[in-house]
């Protein structure tokens, strides 16, 4: 049971494991919602007086098991935003051209390739939000934004005439510019944008790379705190790009869409990339959030490790048929499993070893 619901399907399969009526499964699982508000204990005997069957009163704690202690799952990660950065190049290394016969090859003359062009972009997603009815209410996009300024061109080329302003790409992302852009584009974007049927409690995960060590002054807090939010930023553990869905496969997607035309510039650029975002399709999204949940479960099978071939579970079919899963469910041997080997690996802070207390030196 998650947020006082059962998950999709179960009512039916406890309906034929145990050979009642559908009213009968309404009724006790309305029950238990009862005594758990109440913070009773969970008692499912039938009220009526006199003779209580046997097998009801298995079948009722069977069921009450099955809602209360079968095995968990994710959370929905509706509050989650990942955040990330990349380098978007004007044209890739190579790309492949169908001719015709009397078409010339296509040219395009670069001096050197430390000189292509490219531009680094913050990416802001979430998890798309879906009513009751499967009818898309958010598609989870807060924005992508391009580290890039205005400058007044100095000199005159054949390109443009000296004080025209140009846009330049911002070459090194320090915390300072990092800082920057979180406080004038990624946090108001997501306030902005923000659903009003979610909490405002909002985490905001991203890599714990240097640039990414910001400070978090009286100023930040005040930005991330207004208006009745509760921004927090998180950490993803090291070494694990699979745990953010912009490298797990968004980037990746936005990136095909913006190479199948052919920029020019800077401008040009920035336009395309913001196209190919627009237009990136939220079903794509949402069931990359699902492969993540995956993804964590295999690292709870590896104890930690990520020598994991990418999971399949086939979510077009499962779609097709309806029974696609919002929140994927995780064997409780797993679990137990990885909080094992947690154990091995980590001890308590007052617990010393013999060796550790007889090395102890004296200081005078």
């Amino acid at each position: 049971m998650q947020d006082g619901q059962l998950r999709r399907g179960l009512k039916t399969e406890l309906e034929l494991r145990f050979q009642v009526h559908k009213s009968t499964i309404t009724r006790v699982f309305d029950d238990l919602k009862k005594q758990m508000s109440e913070g009773n204990v969970i008692d499912v005997k039938n009220k009526k007086w006199g003779y209580v069957d046997e097998n009801q009163w298995n079948i009722q704690m069977n069921f009450s098991n099955q809602c209360l202690f079968g095995d968990p799952t994710f959370v929905n990660m509706q509050e989650t935003i990942h955040i990330n950065e990349k380098w978007f190049w004007l044209n890739p290394k190579t790309r492949r051209f169908y001719l015709l016969s009397k078409e010339e090859n296509p040219y395009m003359c670069q001096q050197s390739i430390r000189f292509k062009i490219k531009a680094m972009f913050m990416a802001v997603v979430g998890k798309p939000l879906y009513d009751a009815n499967k009818n898309l209410l958010h598609d989870g996009k807060y924005g992508i934004f391009p580290f890039v300024f205005k400058k007044r061109a100095l000199k005159l080329s054949k390109n443009r005439v000296a004080g025209t302003m140009e846009t330049k790409a911002i070459e090194s992302v320090t915390k300072e510019v990092t800082r920057k852009m979180l406080m004038e584009q990624v946090i108001p974007a997501i306030k902005s944008k923000w659903h009003p049927s979610l909490p405002k409690n909002v985490f905001i995960q991203w890599d714990n790379a240097r640039q990414h060590q910001i400070s978090t002054d009286a100023e930040f807090q005040e930005g991330c705190t207004s208006y009745g939010f509760n921004i927090q930023m998180v950490f993803q553990p090291a070494q694990f790009p699979d745990l953010n869905v912009l490298d797990l496969g968004l980037f990746t997607s936005i990136q095909s869409i913006q190479y199948q035309s052919f920029t020019e510039n800077l401008d040009h650029l920035v336009e395309k990339v913001n196209e190919a975002y627009a237009v990136f399709d939220p079903k794509v999204n949402r069931n990359t959030w699902i492969t993540l949940q995956k993804c964590m479960t295999e690292i709870m099978i590896k104890n930690g490790g990520n020598n994991y071939p990418p999971p399949h579970m086939g979510k077009n079919r499962l779609e097709n048929q309806g029974i696609m899963p919002e929140q994927i469910e995780v064997s409780r041997d797993i679990i137990h499993q990885a909080v094992e080997h947690l154990n091995t690996l980590f001890r308590q802070v007052n617990q010393a070893d013999d060796e550790d207390t007889q090395m102890q030196i004296d200081a005078d």
